[in-house]
């Protein structure tokens, strides 16, 4: 008699001995939107235009100036002194009715903005600059 053949301790898979189409993978459930694809048309162009101006900065039409300057606080027993929430930025805008406009970010920039606008009113006589672009130029 022989010995019964011992079983194998590795497991191959069969090789298939014939070509097979591979099946298609089922569909997912899908709940809302593809997350690729904008929601209503393109989504960046709705955005807001960062550098719209303030419809309280001045324009030729009602000239002056404009400066915003958040508040410092310096006093001792003041508690926002010690806060970790910093002031706003610094911000001014003027306009001329002469036509010229500027505005200014920062706190280096905006006293320069200021110093700027004074010179501009000392030597501006207010008449609007004559137009050298378009029909009338020529």
């Amino acid at each position: 008699m022989s010995a019964p053949s011992r079983p194998l301790l590795k497991s191959f898979p069969t090789t298939p001995t014939s070509p097979h189409a591979a099946r298609p993978a089922e569909p997912t459930a899908t709940v809302g939107e593809p997350k690729d694809v904008a929601r209503k048309g393109v989504r960046t162009a709705l955005r807001p235009d960062p550098q719209t101006t303030d419809p309280a900065d001045p324009t030729p039409e009602r000239p002056g100036i404009r400066i915003y300057a958040p508040p410092v606080y310096r006093d001792h027993d003041d508690g926002a002194r010690w806060s970790k929430r910093y002031g706003d930025t610094p911000r001014a805008a003027y306009a001329c009715p002469c036509g010229q406009t500027n505005t200014a970010t920062g706190p280096r920039t905006v006293p320069a903005l200021i110093t700027e606008y004074e010179v501009h009113k000392q030597v501006c006589d207010g008449t609007p600059a004559p137009h050298t672009e378009g029909r009338v130029a020529a």
